[in-house]
């Protein structure tokens, strides 16, 4: 059948502006209803999640430019997303409804519909993952959930006497108490502390946050002569502090830092080893630090504030490392060019432009005396940060924008942008969350969380230095294959009670395997900062990975200095010595891993700072550590001295 217009009755239910009006009012929905939460506090997280895990999936399926969306549209089942939409509101439903009667009255003797509804909740979970991610979390997710039915069957320490296929259910959706599952503490956690800020940080960058950073960055460091890669440091470094995701980062400031860098010769290969590296930086930048800070938060009992606070210096000493590697290769392929200012298209900023930031700032200032000073909930505080960052904007784009119809309709357009991208956002870090919960919930059911930690002290054979390798290694093995967050959660599980019980304090261990899951971000075969880096500077992906390893080499060292100097986490009297011992050590070896040196006699000398930056770091007695701390500044001293005095740059052309 045909309308009037000619359009097929298909092509009308397709059209692309009213089905995407009605997606931006869902995301609209998902967000205010977050915020009424932050407000009011209605009811437990236990409870939100019952609503907002069909909500979230809702969100992922219908969101016309998604991968789920292009995904069923190729398979061309629209009315089995129709029915499975149904399903999910059928599920959200039931389980509100049912909420007490699961706690209360029927734990431990759940019916045929209870099951039912649950299979649901786990099968989208699933494939909604995979599509998301791809297929290494699910697919870790399946073998956990065969390893729980056919338990009886492995032979060793991994024997256990297998669940029945209704008891796994149970753990992975249907017990909503236990902490754990599709259900659990990790999605809870994503649709309260994590979404509040992914709303802001939507929001701010709906708002033109990223475009901001990027022209204020770019007006400071231009006037320098090997500044202009420094951009990319100092942006991925302001747009980590609210993304929180690496990919983002390069998606957002590579889309400009790449091109420029390459504008001015620099091959294309490093221009995105230096972006996926300065952009891994955003997981562990405060005050966002990515998802897994929130899980750290929840797991030790702390209040968000304090995580914050503690990420603080390890997140200098990251930037500051990059920032040193990308000033060697600066002096190496940096060719300046008199017409490149022009080129970049970027306009200097006037008196009122610098102002621009101001509700940014004031909005985040906010936050942390709200949390710090008055002890204000995480939800609470996010929401005063996104009021007061709202407000400030539209009172001071009032003052530059004397037509107001003008300001209301930019004020709408990018604010709803940003909304959508804060719901989507959340719903697809929520979602991965829920998917991890089951590997948790098999790994605690069946014993094997306890069971692996004791084989990896085995393995180690009681030595405490060997077993953090292992840790470390392990860590950056499920970094390679999952998300931060998946490799945080994983290996903080099995390797934190045992090093707490070798004297490692918790959170020490927690912070340490956080840096090793972030270092899965530029680490094949998945490296999805180096993947998006790849794709915006047209170079090889495999190339550009082994660049931003090598450029990121010390960041794998520097996790490990946590458990030497542990006053670098739990602060004291010996922090500011900590932060000397490691910043000059890692200083040290970013030297020695990056100077371009030729020849026997260079070979020594990078071997020397790599050997005294490595004492520095790790000798057990405080004089060596003093002794390499005056050494490493020395060489700093001297090579960035060889480096000024070194000869200067050509005028090429950099047109590309």
């Amino acid at each position: 059948m045909v309308k009037n217009n000619g359009q097929t009755r298909e092509g009308y239910f397709q059209d692309l502006f009213s089905y995407k009006t009605l997606y931006v009012i869902l995301c609209t929905a998902y967000v205010l209803g977050l915020l009424a939460f932050a407000i009011f506090m209605f009811e437990t997280r236990e409870e939100l999640i019952l609503l907002y895990l069909p909500f979230t999936l809702t969100i992922l399926l219908l969101n016309p430019d998604g991968k789920i969306r292009l995904w069923f549209g190729k398979i061309q089942h629209k009315v089995l997303l129709l029915i499975i939409i149904g399903f999910l509101i059928a599920t959200a439903v039931y389980f509100r409804s049912q909420y007490q009667s699961l706690l209360y009255e029927r734990l431990g003797n759940y019916s045929n519909t209870d099951y039912f509804f649950s299979m649901i909740l786990i099968v989208l979970t699933f494939i909604l993952t995979w599509v998301e991610y791809g297929g290494s979390i699910p697919v870790l997710a399946l073998v956990a959930l065969l390893y729980a039915y056919w338990g009886k069957f492995f032979p060793g320490f991994l024997h256990h006497k297998g669940l029945s296929i209704s008891r796994i259910i149970a753990i992975s959706a249907t017990e909503i108490n236990s902490g754990d599952g599709v259900l659990g503490s990790l999605p809870q956690i994503g649709i309260t502390w994590i979404a509040i800020f992914t709303i802001f940080a939507g929001i701010a960058f709906g708002l033109g946050v990223l475009d901001y950073i990027i022209k204020v960055t770019y007006n400071i460091f231009r006037k320098f002569r090997y500044g202009i890669p420094q951009i990319v440091v100092v942006s991925s470094l302001i747009f980590g502090m609210f993304s929180g995701s690496g990919a983002a980062n390069v998606a957002g400031t590579g889309s400009f830092t790449i091109p420029l860098m390459k504008r001015y010769k620099i091959p294309p290969f490093i221009a995105g080893s230096i972006e996926s590296v300065a952009s891994s930086g955003g997981q562990v930048m405060p005050p966002i630090m990515g998802a897994a800070a929130f899980v750290m938060a929840s797991y030790l009992g702390k209040y968000y504030w304090q995580i914050v606070i503690i990420g603080f210096l390890p997140a200098f000493i990251f930037y500051g490392c990059v920032a040193l590697a990308v000033y060697i290769y600066s002096r190496q392929f940096l060719q300046i060019s008199a017409g490149a200012e022009e080129e970049t298209k970027i306009s200097k900023l006037t008196k009122m432009e610098i102002l621009d930031g101001l509700p940014l700032v004031i909005a985040i200032v906010v936050l942390v005396v709200a949390m710090s000073v008055f002890w204000v909930d995480v939800m609470l505080a996010g929401f005063f940060m996104i009021v007061t960052f709202l407000v400030l904007w539209v009172i001071w784009q009032a003052i530059r924008l004397p037509d107001k119809r003008e300001l209301f309709r930019r004020f709408a357009e990018n604010f709803l942008k940003g909304v959508r991208t804060g719901a989507e956002t959340t719903a697809s870090i929520t979602n991965m969350l829920a998917c991890i919960g089951i590997i948790v919930a098999v790994l605690i059911q069946t014993g094997l969380a306890q069971k692996l930690s004791f084989a990896i002290v085995e393995i180690a054979g009681g030595n405490k230095v060997f077993l953090i390798l292992l840790v470390a290694g392990l860590c950056i093995l499920f970094g390679m294959a999952a998300t931060t967050v998946a490799a945080y959660i994983l290996t903080v599980t099995l390797a934190a009670p045992v090093l707490l019980d070798m004297g490692v304090p918790l959170l020490v261990t927690h912070f340490a395997i956080f840096y090793f899951a972030m270092l899965g971000l530029i680490t094949p075969p998945v490296a999805p900062c180096c993947a998006v880096a790849s794709g915006i500077a047209q170079d090889g992906f495999l190339k550009i990975c082994w660049y931003a390893i090598k450029i990121g080499m010390p960041l794998f060292i520097l996790p490990l200095a946590f458990f030497v100097h542990q006053n670098i986490i739990i602060h004291g009297a010996g922090t500011m010595v900590a932060i000397f011992l490691i910043g000059l050590g890692m200083g040290g070896l970013t030297l020695g891993i990056n100077l371009q040196y030729t020849g026997f006699k260079s070979l020594i000398k990078r071997a020397v700072y790599i050997v005294v930056g490595s004492l520095t770091l790790f000798y057990p007695h405080p004089t060596g550590g003093y002794l390499g701390m005056a050494l490493c500044a020395l060489f700093l001293v001297l090579e960035l001295y060889r480096l000024t005095r070194g000869p200067e740059p050509q005028l090429a052309a950099s047109k590309e």
